[in-house]
């Protein structure tokens, strides 16, 4: 065999070694797709944390880089010495698990007929975007984020308007109006005392 078909042949292993190995990088995140802030799923060992990011000038929701889960040795209990690691790695990140109430506007902030959006801190300690809605019968609250790739709607005339994909939604519900979204607005619960409106997230 000549140095040539050497050379030649080295270089389809190492194309097909490629190959084959791509498909599992590929799978570093997973498959599910983020739908709001702080939300978390677990994917091959890890816990991955919604956030946002950015994609071709657009801020869009992305997994993080993903933290180990610790596991726990079966025979810990049995052991008269803890191992050192399996403590504090397991307690060094509290989950929020609960909603909370989020104080976003005073009631004149939003008055009879109108729909006006807010920013406020959600229980992860990330801000987002909220829209109240008031009519003459109630008052709702939703979640700004849209369900097709996660931009935040802005309030334009014809309704609830995705900049990023022209998805629209009616203000007094969050139901679909135009695709390419699926899926309405998340609604929230929430509650007005003493003149100032709470939601719950």
């Amino acid at each position: 065999m000549s140095i040539f078909s050497r050379r030649l042949f080295g270089f389809g292993l190492v194309s097909a070694f490629v190959t084959m190995a791509l498909p599992a990088f590929a799978a570093l995140t997973p498959p599910v797709k983020p739908r709001f802030l702080g939300q978390t799923t677990v994917f091959k060992g890890k816990r991955y944390t919604c956030i946002k990011g950015k994609s071709k000038g657009k801020t869009v929701l992305i997994w993080d880089s993903g933290k180990a889960i610790a596991v726990a040795s079966p025979s810990a209990s049995r052991t008269p010495t803890p191992s050192p690691s399996s403590s504090p790695t397991a307690s060094r990140e509290p989950i929020v698990t609960s909603k909370i109430e989020i104080l976003v506007a005073k009631s004149s902030d939003v008055p009879n007929n109108s729909t006006k959006s807010f920013v406020a801190k959600n229980r992860y300690g990330n801000e987002t975007t909220y829209i109240l809605a008031r009519n003459s019968e109630n008052l709702i609250a939703m979640d700004a984020t849209c369900p097709h790739k996660g931009c935040i709607v802005g309030i334009a005339p014809e309704g609830l308007l995705c900049p990023c994909h022209s998805a629209l939604f009616d203000p007094k519900n969050g139901a679909v109006l135009r695709g390419p979204a699926s899926y309405a607005l998340d609604r929230l619960a929430v509650r007005e005392v003493d003149n100032v409106i709470y939601i719950t997230d």
